[in-house]
């Protein structure tokens, strides 16, 4: 009975013989030995389900802010965590350039303005004509640099300093958002770097800030925190000279980065699916497996992947003689570009173990979780195997990884299911795709037996 089915699913494969040897690069390897080698090429179907993460990691890549109402993936607020601090500028200032902080504030300094300055990113949902309200608090808990904060850790804001940034905006306007904070507030830094505070004291002492949405927002913002634009800049003057490097004068600046090693950020994501296409979801449990109208999602900050079952390609071999791989692929796609996604710009597909994976250790504990990898034989190049969308003209992951799945036929690795990651975990890419639509693409090398 196992040999009959898997008779029956090898006979549902799509079998094809490549007449032209050179389609897969080996043409010269088979001079004088076409008649014992034949190339041949065959699509695998693919079962494939997708499986529900209750978090994943939020604190690499982008910063997201925002709500949207996601008629598929349900409704979303974001709420994004950042620290700042400070590094003192070079002692010398080169002659013809300019340094950041050369120029420092003393007892006499007197604050003009505090504003910070986010670089825009991407937008998900909403109009990008429809104004948006930004919240700045400060939080209740310090940020750890050396923690790792995932989209379900929610920090309280600081009641008692209420709010201390607030801007509406239009994101077609302009690609760096510029929030002015409380005079308040911005003495308050002002004065505790006249006072020398080390950098450990000063992200001790203002925690961080959280950005939240307002009521009316219908969008999902991301930020590039660790792009140069991104900062917060005190504006001063110096009535009186200080130090060398504290001269009197007006119009000074003293910026402070979100990047340092010291400064931690991440977002939360609150998610209400009740009212969506996946209100199901809600029903089921972590790292649970789930079907819905033979269709495909992927959304990776809302915690839905697909896991595909690699069972048909193990019969693949089973029924094999005498082969081997030259280049398999794994395909998804074409991809409806007509319905209103905007899929992840690569795929990595990592080694689920009884359908478990750790997404939030996925860059933390990276032995944990096996990442395929190699597009090619005989490569040293021991980085992910990365499958690229085409949105130009095929709409479709495609990519090689033809030693995982010679590996697999030499049972030199085990894996019986993939599940599919975007490069950053927190995206809000998405994807939704018929099931039919993901397969493999082999072709193999079958040696003739020898009388």
């Amino acid at each position: 009975m196992k040999f009959l089915t898997r008779l029956l699913i090898y006979s549902s494969f799509i079998f094809y013989s490549c007449n032209e040897t050179s389609e897969v690069g080996i043409d010269e390897l088979l001079i004088n030995q076409k008649e014992k080698i034949k190339v041949h090429f065959i699509e695998i179907p693919l079962e494939v389900s997708n499986i529900y993460f209750d978090s994943v990691r939020t604190d690499v890549g982008s910063l997201y802010f925002g709500r949207n109402n996601d008629p598929i993936f349900g409704m979303t607020e974001a709420t994004g965590y950042f620290q700042f601090t400070y590094e003192e500028g070079s002692d010398i200032l080169i002659p013809g350039e300019s340094s950041e902080n050369y120029y420092l504030p003393n007892q006499s300094s007197q604050l003009d303005s505090a504003v910070i300055y986010l670089k825009l990113n991407k937008t998900y949902g909403g109009s990008k004509y429809a104004e948006q309200e930004i919240l700045v608090y400060q939080i209740e808990d310090t940020l750890f640099s050396s923690a790792l904060y995932t989209s379900n850790k929610y920090t309280e804001i600081s009641p008692p300093r209420g709010i201390i940034g607030l801007d509406r905006f239009k994101t077609i306007n302009d690609d760096i958002l510029a929030i002015k904070i409380t005079d308040k507030y911005g003495k308050s830094i002002l004065n505790k770097i006249i006072d020398e505070a080390s950098e450990f004291e000063f992200t001790d002492y203002f925690r961080g800030l959280a950005l939240v949405p307002g009521e009316e927002n219908n969008q999902v913002i991301s930020f590039d925190i660790t792009n140069e634009e991104s900062k917060l800049i005190l504006y001063f003057n110096n009535p009186e000279e200080g130090n060398a490097n504290s001269p009197a004068g007006d119009s000074l600046q003293y910026v402070l980065r979100m990047n340092s090693p010291l400064a931690k950020y991440y977002s939360y994501f609150d998610i209400d699916r009740s009212s969506s296409e996946l209100s199901e979801v809600d029903n089921i449990n972590k790292n649970e497996k789930f079907n819905f109208q033979d269709k495909i999602y992927w959304q990776s900050a809302t915690g839905i992947y697909p896991i595909i079952d690699l069972g048909n390609y193990h019969n693949f071999l089973d029924t094999a003689e005498n082969i081997i791989l030259n280049k398999v692929e794994i395909v998804i796609g074409p991809i409806d570009n007509m319905i209103n996604t905007i899929p992840p710009s690569k795929a990595l597909y990592y080694i689920a173990r009884n359908n478990k994976l750790d997404p939030v250790g996925i860059i933390s504990n990276p032995e944990e979780n096996v990442v395929m990898k190699d597009n090619a034989y005989y490569s040293e190049d021991s980085d992910p195997s990365e499958h690229i969308y085409d949105s130009i003209v095929s709409f479709s992951y495609k990519g090689e990884s033809t030693v995982f799945f010679q590996e697999l036929a030499m049972d030199n690795l085990s894996a019986n299911s993939l599940i599919a990651f975007p490069e950053f975990p927190n995206s809000f890419d998405k994807m939704v795709i018929d099931k039919h639509k993901i397969y493999l693409k082999v072709f193999y090398t079958k040696y003739k037996n020898q009388n």
